[in-house]
Order: C-alpha cells, then structure tokens, then sequence
C-alpha cells in the first residue's frame, strides 16, 4: 500500500473541484445512461460499468476493469484507491453514455470533490454523484442540502443523495435520476452494482 499524503490529496481536490461545471453541457435528449460502481477481491478493485437505454432502461453494454489496490481506505479519499477501476471500465465501453451515475458523492463532500466530481473531471463527461448515505452539509426542509448558502446536493429519498458530479446542473441530476428510480437506487448504479458483484464472484486472484 502506498502511503497517501493527505496535504497533497487535498489540494488535489480543490483543483478538481475547481475544475468541476455545474451546468449542462451535453447532448439532448439524452440517450444512453451510464451507470458505475467498485467492488473489492483480494488486493484488486473492480471498477464495473454499464449502459442503458434511457427511455426504457434496457442495459445495453457492461464492462469491467481490474486495478491493484494500492492506498488504503480512507474516508474522504475514496477516489484515489478506487478512480482507475472506474475510469478504466468507462474507458472500455463502446458505447459512450451522455451522463454516468457513480455509486459515490460528487459536490456533496467536505472538499466539493468526490468521487463522482474526481471521475467526471478526469475523463471529461457529464456525471451525476448518487451516494446511499449522508456526508456533509445540513439538510434543509425541503430536502437540499446546504452549507451555509452554497447548495451541495438534494436529498431525494432516505438512501438516495443526488449532487453533481461534472458538466450537469443540480436541477437536471434531480430530474434524471427521479426518472431512473424504478426501485429502491437509480437503475443505472443498480445494475452497475449487481454487475460488479458478478465480476467479483467469477474473478480468480
């Protein structure tokens, strides 16, 4: 394991987050949905990646990549022990999604860089962060969530916690993952994750 220098990984977040466009910049109407999650085996991840049809949510193209672990779980720092999974498995699609929905908070953390603000920017392509837990900020009534007067992301259910990731607006990431939620988290990190499952289990190391 690598020994991550925390100093330097926090300003390479602020640059990051510094880089991040919150507002659309993509093509409409949309029609491929990428979904993205990480599982772990052994010293590797599992960067698992899939698209859907975004009218009727058919999944049209998985793929996966396998990166070697090298630092170690840090809260916070999550992109930096699990971001070349994900950017390998995205890079290896052929069919390229308009946005992708990463299993992971985009602006909704304490250095507006999550994992979803990290893989947007690295690669260049409109993300959406979908996180199942709470991080930072203080929730308002009406389901924002906020830090003082700069908005971080919205809540839109007890495990669904939608921020921007990269060149997508926080209204329309609430508007295209309320039309991605047919179950308990939005299709596209659903399948991703059963898809990583299925590496994980069928993956000899």
């Amino acid at each position: 394991m690598i020994r991550i220098d925390l100093e330097k990984a926090r300003r390479v977040q602020m640059i990051i987050a510094k880089k991040s466009i919150e507002e659309d910049d993509f093509s409409k109407p949309i029609k491929y949905v990428g979904g993205i999650d990480v599982a772990f085996k052994s010293k590797f991840s599992i960067g698992a990646a899939v698209v859907l049809d975004f009218e009727n949510l058919n999944v049209l193209e998985k793929n996966f990549y396998v990166s070697e672990v090298k630092v170690p779980y840090i809260p916070t720092y999550l992109a930096f022990r699990e971001i070349m999974a994900m950017a390998g498995a995205i890079r290896k699609l052929s069919i390229k999604p308009d946005i992708v929905l990463v299993d992971a908070h985009g602006k909704c953390h304490p250095r507006r860089a999550g994992e979803a603000t990290h893989l947007g920017v690295l690669l260049n392509i409109p993300t959406i962060g979908v996180a199942k837990s709470y991080l930072t900020g203080k929730e308002r009534d009406d389901g924002y969530i906020v830090d003082g007067d700069e908005v971080l992301g919205y809540r839109l259910k007890s495990n669904v916690y939608i921020s921007v990731g990269h060149k997508i607006s926080l209204n329309t990431a609430i508007e295209v993952v309320k039309k991605l939620l047919i179950k308990e988290i939005p299709e596209p990190t659903r399948q991703a994750h059963i898809y990583a499952n299925e590496v994980k289990n069928n993956l000899r190391v």
